[in-house]
């Protein structure tokens, strides 16, 4: 009789375990398939947005004008109406990028670039002073700007200025967006107006100071409408990258940092009482 209750409580665990394991798979796969769905939807969706955006990116190429006017917007368009984008979700809202290959500022919303700017930053040569060096990465704009800044010490004067810094250090690395230099009487220094937009094949290295240099119309239309905390990326000569997956890529670091210091706080205060 023992024997018999044995082998039937032996029977029965398996049987729990068998199922226990079944309902797992089951549960993963279908997991993996709700997940392979969301991941088809985003490819076609991304897909989608990309085709938009060399259609919108082709138009404004078509209308940045040429020759380069340092006093004067980048494109014969106008500048676009943003402030309607500022309560949409992060992801698409606003926000910046530069790129040193091209030597263009871009203005976005969403995964669409909805203006492009002549700009010029220096190249990051190993061999050059770091004080003249482009910071490369993902900053934000901050609340300090203004116009009409005059520099004593170099003797030049910029029209407008909007400066930014690493989000996750405030205090770290900063520079600014600024129009091109010209001296005290508003006279405009002829090469700095010559990098703009230009992508030397040969080393090239002006006296930015590591700011990024734009026609005096553009900075003063970003002094005037970029907010605050509006997001800055900047990529470097080699990158070819699309700015818009490395600016997703950053808000999922900061959720998944915020979620691991909201567990670790939890943790720590059930350990405390």
């Amino acid at each position: 009789m023992e024997k018999k209750k044995s082998s039937w409580l032996a029977w029965l665990v398996a049987i729990v375990l068998v199922a226990g394991t079944v309902g797992s798979y089951i549960y993963i796969k279908h997991e993996e398939g709700i997940r392979a769905v969301k991941l088809a939807k985003e490819k076609k969706r991304d897909e989608h947005d990309a085709k938009i955006n060399a259609r919108m990116m082709k138009k404004q190429r078509e209308h940045l004008r040429k020759p380069v006017e340092w006093n004067k917007p980048s494109e014969t368009l106008p500048y676009p109406e943003i402030a309607k984008y500022r309560h949409y979700s992060k992801l698409n809202r606003v926000w910046l990028s530069f790129s040193l290959a091209k030597q263009r500022l871009y203005v976005h919303q969403g995964p669409f670039t909805i203006y492009t700017m002549y700009a010029y930053g220096n190249p990051n040569y190993q061999t050059m002073d770091n004080r003249q060096k482009t910071p490369l990465g993902i900053f934000k704009i901050k609340k300090t700007r203004g116009t009409n800044y005059y520099d004593a010490p170099s003797a030049r004067s910029y029209a407008a200025w909007i400066s930014y810094s690493n989000p996750g250090d405030p205090y770290g690395v900063q520079s600014m967006l600024q129009a091109v230099p010209t001296d005290k009487n508003g006279k405009v220094d002829k090469e700095a107006v010559k990098c703009l937009g230009k992508s030397f094949k040969h080393k090239h290295v002006a006296q930015t100071n590591g700011a990024i240099w734009l026609t005096t119309s553009d900075a003063e239309w970003l002094e005037k409408n970029i907010p605050a905390k509006t997001m800055l990326v900047i990529q470097s000569r080699s990158d070819k990258g699309n700015p818009y997956v490395e600016l997703k890529n950053h808000y999922k670091y900061l959720e998944t940092q915020a979620k691991f210091n909201h567990k670790n706080k939890e943790k720590d205060h059930h350990n405390e009482n």
